[in-house]
């Protein structure tokens, strides 16, 4: 009996991931998700997180980190895929600047235009895994044609230094800066991954909806 019961509820909690699916096109095939085709090409995502897109006739595909799939932001795990004329760029908090286009690898990245040049910065994974959507914003900072971003960032006339995590620290003393990241302690080891419909949503979506379940299954 007690066998039975453990068997139902590691069935019930395992995430709904939705089957492969495969398309051809031209003698192609192409397996995955979220698959899209054109007249002579076709390509898929490789998890059920990720997304793709077309444009020109081009098929792109990008595929969230495991450290942003198991610790979605609150408005919820959405990756893009945008273009600006024949350039085309995939991922999150996408900027479009001086005839180009950017995109961060993660919710958590800022991506931002110095000079004619887009730069895209993201947290460490072992920062996502630690804080998930506490995560705080990084910051960008510039020094004449110089940029960097992250946390704590520093700069003089010519050069900028941002720490790596959260908790890192910069110094500038006599024009010059040295950062410091404190090691990451944390150990994230995930069993399974989430339901892929439920990091689509945003939190107060699935704050709702366990709310709704907790007031039916007390009835």
């Amino acid at each position: 009996m007690l066998l039975t019961l453990l068997g139902i509820t590691l069935l019930a909690s395992t995430p709904a991931i939705p089957p492969v699916t495969c398309q051809y096109v031209n003698d192609k095939t192409a397996c995955g998700y979220s698959c899209q085709r054109s007249t002579d090409d076709v390509r898929c995502a490789s998890t059920p997180y990720g997304t793709c897109g077309m444009f020109n006739g081009e098929v792109y595909c990008f595929d969230p980190t495991l450290a942003a799939i198991h610790h979605p932001p609150d408005e919820g795990l959405r990756p893009e895929c945008k273009a600006l004329g024949n350039e085309v760029a995939c991922g999150f908090n996408c900027l479009v600047a001086q005839g180009k286009i950017a995109c961060a690898r993660t919710p958590y990245g800022v991506c931002r235009e110095h000079f004619g040049e887009l730069k895209c910065w993201d947290p460490l994974e072992t920062t996502i895994h630690e804080l998930g959507a506490e995560t705080p914003p990084p910051a960008c900072l510039t020094a004449s044609t110089a940029i960097a971003c992250g946390y704590d960032c520093k700069s003089n006339r010519t050069e900028v230094k941002c720490a790596a995590t959260p908790r890192g620290r910069c110094e500038k003393n006599d024009f010059r800066i040295d950062c410091f990241d404190p090691p990451s302690l944390l150990e994230c080891a995930h069993t399974q991954p989430p339901d892929p419909a439920e990091v689509r949503k945003p939190k107060y979506k699935r704050r709702d909806e366990k709310a709704k379940e907790s007031g039916q299954t007390s009835r």
